[in-house]
Order: C-alpha cells, then structure tokens, then sequence
C-alpha cells in the first residue's frame, strides 16, 4: 500500500537524546470526565481519527455532545456534514443540548481544509461524502481525501475525525486506507447482555496515541448519559454466570480448527456482535493474531 504520510528521514538516535514536540503533552479536553478517560485525558491536538458504527447506534449524538463539551472549554470547532441538512443537524443538536455547536453543509476537501486554519478540531460526516474538484477514481480520491486532511490536521494542529459507513454485515465500507493512515479507530456498538437496547460501548480498536481505552454508557432522546451504568441481564440460580458464559464461549472458540467471524459467530446462535466482541478481547489479551479484514479475517491462537 503505497502511502505518502509525510515522515522525515532521520538518523538512528538513541530514545534519551529524542526531544518529543510539546504538542505530545497537550490535549484537548472536554469537561466531560468519562469522555475525556475515554481519551486518555484528552484528544492530541493535529491527530486523525475515524469513528465507526452501525445506523442508529448514536455517532452523530455522541460527535455532538463531545463537540459541546470542547466548545464550552474555549475551543473552536465545526462539523460537516454531507449526510444531513444543517437544519436536521440543528434539530438533533437541540435535542441532545448541543446548541453552541458550529454546523455547516461543505463537503469539498479544499474548502474544509481552508476552515482548519481557524480550527481545533473538525468532525466530517461522512468521509464517503467527501467531494473534490479534481476527478479520479475511487481508490485514488480515498487516498488523496485521507492524505490531504491528515497532512493540513499536522499543519494546523486541527484534529480530525471522520464519520465511517460500515456495511450490513458490519465491514467498512471502502478500502483499508482510511483506518490505516490516522492514529485511533473509534467504535460504537450495542451493548448485547444488557437490559436495556440503549447501553452502548464506546471504545478504540487502534489507538497510536493512548491504549485502548472503552466506555460503557446509555444513550436516550436526550442523548448519552455517560455516567450510566449498564445493567446485564437477570440470571437465575441456575443459569451460569457471564464470566462463566464467557470462559465457555473462549474455550470452545480454542478449540476450532478454523477461527472465523462465521465459526465463531455460529458457537453463539448468529450472534455476530457478541463474536466480534470476544474475538477482539481475546486478540488484546494475547490470545489470538487477527490476519485479514472483513468477513476473511481469520484469527490464530497464540504460541
């Protein structure tokens, strides 16, 4: 993958003789303690990232209420949007009391880069919106649209974050380029052993800057409650327990021959957001090494 990230040659120094940037030791802060956690105490200032999540899992709200919390801090920010009118934007953002908020209808990659000189941090919804003045193919656009942004977002030190389409199956929708080039994927998915259809999970499936931090929190008309505490089902006497459920669960995805998303998904009656989970808590922990993307991605156990 050939991927023009703007890196100076530099000669081989030892770590003690390195003087890292100021800029590694600010952070953009919201206000907002369990967001602000979430980042590891704040958001690198020039730094990319993607959120990523189902329809109607709560990107916008979520991407609302965090710009709030930055603006009411003395930040400047703005959202684009290519999905919704500002009117309906507006609308969501008073519903979920993120008024102060700036909106706009750009979807020019020129134009919002302009923008970022007088910015702190940029939402764009969605990257799939994206346009340019220059025609050329879908591969080439993703990469120049990716590069462009990223590189002004080190320029102005204006982080970026952009909204990502997944499909129905829950694969990104696009290339690999996107996720590859910026620092942290965030991720939003529904809560499966929950009570309740509003809790959420909020959590970094890459993070250059910070580890892989996640929140559990609910999301209701007047969007996210994120000190909510998620609620797992009642269980009865009888019925094991969900660290029991899990060490079963992880037990008989060791013993498969092959370890896909479908195997996996299969050993829990189809449910693929419960097998995606564990596949990825078992690939932090060191038990498995994901190879591929998609529905080929295929997991092998560790040595």
């Amino acid at each position: 993958m050939d991927m023009s990230l703007d890196f100076k040659s530099t000669r081989l120094q030892k770590v003690s003789d390195i003087t890292i940037p100021d800029i590694f030791n600010r952070r953009l802060t919201t206000g907002i303690s369990k967001i602000d956690s979430l980042f590891n105490e704040g958001v690198l200032p020039g730094s990319a990232m993607t959120l990523t999540a189902q329809a109607g899992c709560g990107k916008t709200t979520f991407m609302l209420q965090f710009l709030e919390g930055l603006t009411k801090n003395g930040y400047s920010v703005g959202y684009f949007s290519g999905e919704e009118s500002i009117y309906q934007l507006a609308y969501t953002a008073n519903r979920v009391q993120s008024s102060s908020v700036s909106i706009a209808n750009v979807t020019d990659i020129d134009t919002i880069m302009n923008y970022m000189n007088e910015l702190d941090l940029i939402v764009i919804d969605s990257f799939q919106a994206l346009t340019c003045k220059t025609k050329m193919n879908s591969r080439q656009f993703e990469k120049h649209a990716v590069q462009s942004l990223t590189k002004r977002a080190k320029e102005t030190e204006c982080t970026v974050v952009f909204i990502m389409h997944l499909t129905k199956g829950g694969d990104l929708k696009g290339g690999t380029v996107v996720p590859h080039t910026v620092d942290a994927n965030l991720k939003i998915t529904r809560v499966t052993d929950s009570d309740s259809d509003d809790d959420r999970c909020i959590y970094f499936e890459k993070n250059r800057f910070g580890p892989l931090n996640e929140l559990e929190c609910a999301i209701g008309p007047k969007g996210y409650d994120f000190d909510a505490q998620v609620i797992r089902e009642e269980e009865t006497v009888k019925a094991p327990s969900k660290g029991s459920r899990k060490k079963a669960d992880v037990a008989a995805i060791m013993k498969l021959d092959i370890i896909n998303l479908k195997n996996v998904a299969d050993l829990m009656d189809g449910n693929v957001t419960r097998a995606q989970y564990i596949l990825r808590e078992q690939e932090i922990l060191g038990n498995v090494t994901k190879e591929g993307k998609g529905r080929s991605a295929l997991w092998s156990k560790a040595a």
